[in-house]
């Protein structure tokens, strides 16, 4: 019951503040689900520590029960969830201070949290569903909070339609494994691979289905265009998405069913590919963009790239040790923004900061912790888990050297762009009209705590002569997958390379950023990085402007339909109305028709 209680906590605090929030008065209802979070957080760790737990409906669907399990694998990312989570809830007390919605806000988040834990703990896919469509539904309510902007409307719909398009995937991979095993039980169908010696043909096709609905809700090409738009939501909820749910959801996916992937190696190989081209186009969107949040933004894309590629070449401990430490330096990089914007009265322009070192130094070092963590700066946490992920490539045995040149190569960019946001808004001199002013210890004290985890948290995994934590835990709830060790000393080369990558692209985009004059073919590149690459212009040329037409013509049609049955309506009212006159009630003029009735047929007869 106590497993249970760690949903039923923040989904109660959905509930009371959706219904009773508004007679709350601030800072209250941002405090009840603060404290539920921390209460389910706290949960997480007792369980986890007592061994685990599981809690079952027998029946819930036929051959299905409604099952939830903290096993090493949901308790990992229960303590990432509901531990970022609960520091995001504090910082969102301070930073939505005075906003009109304040208690829905926090219900909103406590329903996030809720969902994301279903997600989390199911132990069916049934289960894993509900999360995966609860998280979608409460991402839609928190990126069009301030619905009354159309464009921060339109981005929440963006984000559920692309969504939807990936969960129709998720449908039929669950679909077809039923078909095949009777069951969705995720430890029934584990036993039944790992004991199969003769696997159906289809199976490829049922984890190439899960993958796609990895791609939707993890933004994954060609789905990732609703992530950027998805900052249109307050600042708390840039993070909630990017850092430590919803966006790893589909991480998770592919690493819980790692025994169902671990036989497809053509699927693996695809979603290495794609992890990969996610990566490059991550990176080199950020690159041009002006807005202080979608740097951050599309180097989440990117990141994620990286988790899946990870997945893809069979590192799964890896792809879930980046999804930590990834965890803690993009919530801090999006709530150290979220500060700077606090900070400018809601300026998100970095052309119009600079600076701002001397203004919010607390920030400052929580701005500087976060983009080196991301660029990969020697001994940070993003420094371990992108390196080993990087280096993880060379035992792959399909094309492992060209994973391995393009990773280090979209390091190099990640370092150049963390670098390029750090210097425009902390470097130089400050180019706005606002008075910068430091936030409140609720918004700085999270991200302290925060700061500490994008430095430390790498600790955790370190390569051979030194202690690895998170590898033997997570071992016992994924596939085994037989690696070629290396050399201790080429082990330690190649980390040595990814430092040198890392410092390298960090120089190179202080000089960048900060000494040089920039040079035309730059200029020429950033115009196409800050647009995307004009993907989102060739899907809505090519797919949503087609639809839209097609949707207006069917509108005329529908309006004509409408106005040929409400015609057809007049006609027969205006007939009926006539032959009522006929009923008069009379008894003899009834009579008087039957008997003129008669005589007609009679005539007719003769007649014949």
């Amino acid at each position: 019951m106590l497993l249970l209680l760690i949903i039923l906590l923040p989904l109660a605090g959905f509930v009371y503040l959706g219904l009773a929030g508004k007679h709350l008065r601030e800072p209250l209802p941002g405090i009840i689900a603060s404290a539920l979070t921390g209460a389910s957080f706290l949960l997480v760790v007792a369980l986890s520590l007592g061994g685990g737990a599981a809690w079952e409906i027998k029946d819930w669907l036929p051959g299905i029960p409604f099952s939830l399990v903290l096993d090493p694998l949901s308790s990992y990312m229960g303590l990432v969830v509901t531990g970022i989570g609960f520091l995001i809830h504090v910082y969102a007390i301070g930073y939505m201070h005075g906003d009109e919605g304040f208690s829905r806000f926090f219900a909103y988040l406590n329903l996030f949290i809720a969902m994301m834990m279903t997600l989390v703990l199911a132990g069916s896919y049934p289960v894993m569903f509900i999360g995966w469509e609860g998280v979608g539904l409460a991402s839609f309510l928190l990126i069009g909070f301030w619905y009354t902007e159309k464009k921060n409307a339109d981005s929440a719909r963006k984000a559920f339609i692309v969504n939807r398009i990936g969960d129709l995937g998720f449908l039929l991979g669950m679909a077809l494994l039923y078909s095949l095993f009777g069951t969705l039980s995720i430890a029934e169908l584990r036993e039944a691979l790992e004991a199969s010696h003769v696997l159906p043909l289809s199976l490829g096709l049922a984890g190439f289905l899960l993958f796609v609905g990895a791609v939707g809700k993890s933004a994954q090409v060609p789905l990732m265009v609703w992530l950027p738009d998805a900052m249109a939501g307050p600042t708390p909820v840039s993070a909630l998405i990017h850092a430590a749910t919803m966006v790893t959801a589909g991480v998770y996916l592919i690493a819980r069913s790692s025994f169902l992937y671990v036989n497809l190696q053509d699927v693996s190989y695809f979603i290495a590919v794609i992890g990969i081209l996610t990566a490059a186009y991550g990176a080199l969107s950020a690159l041009g963009q002006w807005d202080i949040k979608k740097i951050v933004a599309y180097s989440t894309i990117s990141q994620l790239g990286y988790m899946f590629m990870a997945v893809g070449v069979g590192a799964y401990w890896i792809a879930l040790f980046h999804v930590m430490t990834h965890a803690f330096y993009k919530a801090l990089l999006f709530l150290a923004s979220g500060s700077v914007i606090h900070a400018l009265g809601g300026e998100q322009d970095v052309r119009k900061m600079g600076g701002l070192k001397k203004y919010l130094p607390r920030t400052h070092l929580h701005g500087l912790a976060g983009a080196l963590s991301l660029a990969g700066f020697p001994l940070l946490a993003g420094f371990w888990s992108k390196d080993a992920i990087i280096t993880a490539t060379l035992n792959y045995p399909f094309g492992g050297t060209g994973f391995y040149i393009a990773g280090l190569s979209v390091a190099f960019l990640t370092a150049i762009y963390a670098m390029r946001w750090y210097a425009l808004v902390f470097l130089g001199e400050y180019k706005g009209d606002a008075h910068p002013h430091e936030a409140p210890p609720v918004m700085t004290i999270p991200n302290d705590i925060l700061a500490l985890g994008a430095v430390f948290a790498g600790f955790l995994a370190l390569p051979k002569p030194f202690w690895n934590l998170i590898e033997p835990y997570l071992a016992p709830a994924l596939a085994h997958v037989e690696v070629h060790h290396m050399s201790l000393g080429l082990e330690w080369g190649l980390i040595t390379l990814s430092a040198v990558v890392a410092l390298a692209g960090l120089y190179l985009g202080y000089l960048a950023f900060t000494r040089w004059a920039l040079p035309k073919w730059y200029l020429a590149f950033q115009t196409w990085s800050e647009n995307a690459f004009y993907v989102d212009l060739a899907y809505n040329a090519v797919i949503v402007t087609p639809l839209k037409e097609l949707a207006y013509i069917w509108s005329l049609l529908d309006g004509a339909l409408d106005t040929f049955y409400v015609y057809v309506a007049g006609v027969s009212g205006w007939l009926g109305e006539r032959l009522t006159r006929v009923q008069t009630g009379y008894v003899r003029a009834y009579g008087a028709l039957m008997v003129f009735g008669l005589v007609a047929m009679l005539v007719w007869g003769v007649l014949r």
